[in-house]
């Protein structure tokens, strides 16, 4: 199998003027992205560094990013890639886990980086992105050669290292090879339909498994990205606008703010083809506004961080908005499993569900982890028997199509009454003046648990717990309903979108 390091010198050989990338200001194009990240191997290996060593990145989204991503797949580093919304010590924790000799950053993270050096000994070197530093990494590419290095890369060596945070304990170090990451961008492009002359929009955090995942199989087909380093719903409508943009990825929270922002009809997004949207629960009545808006060019993928992240895919196709209802219920659908990928749903004795019943999604492909870096335990507990235990509850229906209800940690029993909190928060957003929500169990003396509401209002309404509670009780039974609710400005949210009912339950739970 190839790898994506050789989708470098492809790239530079077919299109070798085309933009690869562009940043505010900055562009690259393919034959010049080919060189640097040469530059930078070779300037790693002048430093002593070899296979398999790990490299770090503490920065936004950036050319310089792709670089480092470059790097592992070329050069055979381990990427780490660190989110830059952690504090200090948890960053150190990732740093010293991983064993990372280097790290990369941009110079707005220099006071941080300042407080690791006082707690991390594996560190040897750290890099300015951006600017001066203890070291530049400007000047380090200049002083390196472009010639092409020679590295022996096997398919099923480590690519990089992706920490992702359990619900307890400690975070996670997803190990991604060489040949699960080269497997998901063919899968992406593959199911997408992408094509070469295609034009993306990066806006997904590119520590994210599902922002890098997603621009892999952009650079796989040899499309121009532009990049920006977060989001903002105006900024993102004018770039589509500029660049005749063809694809990009969002989120729900991001295609809420898109559709609510003033100013979106000023705004000409007719080049829109596909609207690639993943890593948190898509609300159907949402979903069927942006398709108002923008026409099906909806393109759902559902998976995780230990696979890849993808496991189904629900393509343009298969979002229809009218019809017999055996096709248009797939609009609450994960889809079915995507290419070269297995996905079963199993009760307790490992068992395929039938049609309506609940289960556990298990998947097995190419694009599957190789564990949890220093974690041999936590790896056979999730890997059996060559499959992967999602933690994902689901059904399934007739077609095989597949419905995820929640994630098991966040299933509600309510006086021996099993809740799924997706199905109450699909009905909640049907509700005129709801922005956003989720909804959790909380401590009941009778109960045990009892279902909450936290809730965000869209801009100029208002609403009443009273008026919510009669609205839910026309439609949901009553141990559905929600016995408490909260109003807020805003939902605690990670940067890829997904809402942090973790941080909603840690008000309510002791520890």
């Amino acid at each position: 199998m190839l790898v994506m390091g050789e989708m470098l010198e492809r790239n530079a050989r077919l299109f070798p003027e085309k933009l690869a990338y562009v940043c505010d200001d900055e562009s690259v194009t393919f034959s010049k992205f080919r060189n640097r990240v040469y530059r930078l191997i070779n300037a790693l290996q002048d430093m002593k560094f070899v296979k398999g060593d790990r490299i770090s990145i503490l920065s936004k989204n950036s050319i310089r990013y792709f670089e480092l991503y470059g790097a592992a797949d070329r050069g055979g580093f381990i990427l780490v890639p660190l989110n830059f919304r952690l504090k200090t010590g948890e960053l150190a924790y990732l740093l010293k886990d991983s064993g990372a000799r280097v790290l990369f950053y941009e110079s707005s993270y220099a006071d941080v980086v300042e407080e690791l050096k006082k707690d991390v000994d594996s560190v040897n070197y750290y890099i300015a992105l951006d600017g001066p530093g203890d070291m530049c990494y400007e000047e380090m590419l200049a002083a390196a050669t472009e010639q092409q290095p020679e590295v022996d890369i096997d398919e099923n060596d480590p690519a990089y290292i992706i920490y992702t945070s359990g619900t307890t304990g400690l975070p996670r170090g997803v190990v991604c090879s060489h040949r699960a990451q080269y497997q998901v961008t063919n899968i992406l492009a593959l199911e997408q339909g992408l094509r070469k002359d295609d034009s993306a929009l990066d806006m997904m955090p590119l520590y994210h498994t599902g922002g890098h995942a997603v621009t892999q199989s952009y650079f796989y087909r040899g499309c121009t990205q532009v990049i920006t380093t977060g989001f903002n719903p105006e900024q993102a409508l004018q770039i589509v606008a500029k660049y005749k943009i063809t694809t990009m990825q969002v989120v729900p929270a991001m295609l809420i703010d898109m559709l609510n922002h003033p100013n979106i009809e000023r705004y000409d997004t007719s080049s829109l083809r596909i609207i690639f949207y993943a890593s948190s629960i898509m609300p159907v009545v949402l979903l069927k506004k942006a398709i108002a808006k923008w026409g099906n060019v909806f393109f759902q993928s559902y998976g995780l961080t230990e696979n890849g992240p993808t496991i189904t895919v629900l393509p343009i196709e298969d979002h229809y908005v009218e019809g017999p209802e055996r096709l248009t219920q797939r609009l609450a659908s994960c889809g079915i499993p995507a290419a070269n990928t297995l996905a079963r749903v199993i009760n307790d004795n490992g068992e395929d569900v039938k049609p309506g019943e609940i289960g556990e999604i298990i998947t097995r492909g190419e694009q599957m982890m190789l564990g949890y870096w220093n974690m041999p335990e936590l790896t056979a507990e999730t890997i059996k028997e060559g499959w992967l235990y999602t933690g994902d509850l689901a059904t399934v229906d007739e077609d095989g199509y597949i419905y995820i209800r929640d994630r098991k940690k966040d299933m509600i029993i309510s006086g021996g009454e099993n809740v799924y909190p997706r199905e109450i928060e699909e009905y909640l957003y049907t509700h005129p003046a709801i922005k956003e929500c989720a909804v959790i169990g909380v401590p009941h003396e009778k109960w045990i648990e009892s279902v909450h509401a936290v809730i965000v209002l869209k801009d100029q309404q208002k609403a009443t717990a009273e008026g919510i509670t009669a609205y839910c009780k026309k439609e949901l039974a009553g141990y559905k309903v929600p016995k408490s609710m909260e109003f807020v400005d805003e939902l605690p949210k990670n940067p890829s979108g997904k809402i942090l009912k973790k941080e909603l339950r840690a008000r309510y739970w002791p520890k």
